[in-house]
C-alpha cells in the first residue's frame, strides 16, 4: 500500500469512528464504562414493588416539603435565579427525605472518594443505616415542565471517565430517575408532579467531539499575533 492509499484509509476510518452512535442502551453504556450492570426493575418482585412504593412516598414528601418552604430554595433560603438551577436544589430535598427510608450519600468513586459532579446524583442504601447496609440504588434527579417534556434537546448526560477517580458507580444496582414537574407560581418554583423512571430501559446516543483546554489552545506556537492593551488600572 502506498502512502496516499494509507492516509486515505486512515481518514476513512477516522470519519467512521467520529460519527455519532445512535440508539445505544444506557445499560450497555454503564457496563462498558464502569464494569457494573444496571438491574432492571421488575414490579412482580416483592423487593422492587416495595422500593417503588417507598420512592413514591418520597416524591410526595419532597413536593410537600417544597410547598412548606414557599417553593424550591437554595441552602441559604433564596429562590434559584433560573429554572435550570432548580433541579440542583431539589436534590437536597430528596436526600433529606430519603434519609427516612435508608441511607443516602453523594456517590463515591471506586477509590472511595465522594464526587458531586457527574452521573449519578445519589447513592441510596434502601432500608440501610450505613454504606453496604441494605440494597443499593443509584438515583438521578431531573426536572421537567409541560413545555419541554417532548423536546428533542438533550437533557440527560453521562460521560465516561479517564480513570477510576471519575466513575461514580461501584455496584450492580437499579438505576432510577426521580423527575419532578416544575411550575413557576409568582417568582417561586414549585414541584406539582413527578415521574419515576427505570433507566435500564433508556436508549440514547453518543456524540464524539474534539476538545481542547485553554492551556492547549493558547500555546505559543498557535499564536499568529497578540497584543495586550493594559489601559485599565
Amino acid at each position: 500500500m502506498d502512502d496516499k492509499s494509507y492516509y486515505e484509509e486512515i481518514e476513512s476510518i477516522l470519519r467512521q469512528i467520529l460519527q455519532p452512535i445512535e440508539k445505544i442502551s444506557f445499560s450497555t453504556f454503564v457496563r462498558v464504562v464502569s464494569g457494573y450492570k444496571i438491574i432492571p426493575i421488575d414490579l412482580s418482585k416483592k423487593e422492587d414493588k416495595e422500593l417503588i412504593e417507598d420512592l413514591i412516598k418520597v416524591c410526595y414528601e419532597v413536593i410537600e416539603k417544597i410547598k412548606n418552604t414557599g417553593g424550591v430554595k437554595t441552602k441559604d433560603g433564596k429562590t434559584p435565579k433560573r429554572v435550570n438551577e432548580v433541579g440542583n436544589h431539589i436534590e437536597r430535598y430528596v436526600k433529606d427525605v430519603l434519609s427516612k427510608y435508608g441511607y443516602a450519600i453523594t456517590p463515591k468513586t471506586k477509590k472511595g472518594k465522594q464526587k458531586s459532579t457527574g452521573y449519578p446524583d445519589i447513592e441510596f442504601w434502601y432500608k440501610g443505616k450505613k454504606e453496604e447496609d441494605g440494597r443499593v440504588v443509584y438515583i438521578e434527579i431531573k426536572t421537567f415542565n409541560e413545555k419541554n417534556i417532548n423536546s428533542s434537546h438533550r437533557t440527560f448526560y453521562a460521560s465516561p471517565s479517564k480513570d477510576e477517580d471519575g466513575i461514580k458507580i461501584r455496584f450492580d444496582a437499579p438505576h432510577l430517575c426521580l423527575s419532578f414537574k416544575i411550575e413557576k407560581l409568582g417568582s417561586d418554583y414549585y414541584a406539582t408532579g413527578f415521574k419515576i423512571l427505570d433507566l435500564s430501559k433508556l436508549k440514547g446516543g453518543i456524540k464524539r467531539e474534539f476538545n481542547a483546554s485553554n492551556k492547549e489552545l493558547y500555546k505559543k506556537d498557535l499564536i499568529v499575533y497578540e497584543k495586550d492593551l493594559n489601559f485599565i488600572k
